[in-house]
């Protein structure tokens, strides 16, 4: 009998954002627009909008901005729903995502 094998983590699934609580990864942000005198701002909330985790970059460099969930970030996410916001800034604030869907499985 062969196990089930899990689905790849971290994903995006539907337009969410998934992975498998305790997990450490990466997720790259890249966008041509990003520049290195720009910052970037990735805020998750719980389900109730309570903020659990921030990951600021005061300057992007090469175009992009990784997201590290190490051993203490991932803690942040037990198994539940979650959204996130970027906020890009330019000169100008600009919202890239608002309210976007992710969960921990």
């Amino acid at each position: 009998t062969k196990l089930p094998g899990a689905k790849p983590s971290p994903r995006i699934a539907g337009g969410v954002l998934r992975w498998y609580a305790g997990d450490t990864f990466s997720v790259t942000l890249a966008d041509g627009f990003f520049g290195a005198s720009d910052s970037l701002t990735v805020s998750f909330f719980d389900a109730s909008h309570t903020p659990v985790h921030t990951f600021q970059f005061d300057r992007v460099t090469g175009g992009q901005a990784t997201l590290t969930f190490d051993d203490t970030v991932s803690a942040k996410f037990p198994r539940g729903a979650y959204f996130y916001d970027i906020l890009y800034t330019h000169g100008d604030k600009t919202t890239l995502a608002r309210d976007n869907r992710a969960a921990a499985e």
